[in-house]
């Protein structure tokens, strides 16, 4: 029971409607990442929080040239790349799915760093109850050799996180 004796009211991801705040759901631009968005910023509103959509800026060796994407880039800083693809990544979401408001006033920040560790360090600076993060669900090899910044997350973040998976029908799924 909370204060007056009413019932505790959670949310799907089993955060306290009284515990309000800033979700945090971290980006990598993938088709993971925009159901990981939908998924938080339907909680966000269940829950009556704010919206924080964060990408760590990393040109990971796994991927060199992630944001340089076309030649005439080669010359631009990585911060304003990831800049131009983070607006379009929103703006893409924002216009299929109008009616979720937490998109309308989430607010996107761009840091730089090891993705897992800066997506921590954003979210007990900001006092998130809940870090939310898209997975690509690699396997085998290609997991132990690269590991999940997802896992990562989840082993370092003192406060809940969810991870969402998409799949072909473009619901995500937690886990």
């Amino acid at each position: 029971m909370t204060r007056a004796n009413q019932p505790e009211t959670k949310g799907k991801s089993g955060v306290n409607e009284d515990s309000r705040g800033t979700l945090l759901v971290a980006v990598d631009f993938s088709e993971d990442s925009r159901e990981a968005v939908l998924w938080a910023s339907r909680e966000a509103e269940h829950l009556g929080c704010e919206l924080m959509i964060l990408h760590v800026i990393h040109d990971p060796a796994s991927s060199p040239g992630f944001y340089r994407q076309v030649e005439v880039d080669w010359l631009r800083p990585m911060a304003d790349l990831a800049r131009a693809m983070m607006d379009a990544f929103l703006k893409k979401i924002r216009e299929e799915h109008p009616s979720l408001s937490a998109l309308t006033t989430a607010d996107a920040k761009l840091v730089t760093g090891l993705p897992a560790s800066r997506i921590v360090e954003v979210a007990k600076s900001i006092n998130t109850p809940l870090i939310v993060i898209g997975s690509r669900g690699r396997t085998g090899l290609t997991h132990i050799l690269l590991g999940s910044v997802a896992e990562r997350v989840v082993q370092l973040a003192p406060m809940p996180v969810v991870v969402v998976k998409g799949h072909e029908e473009g619901h995500g799924t937690v886990h």
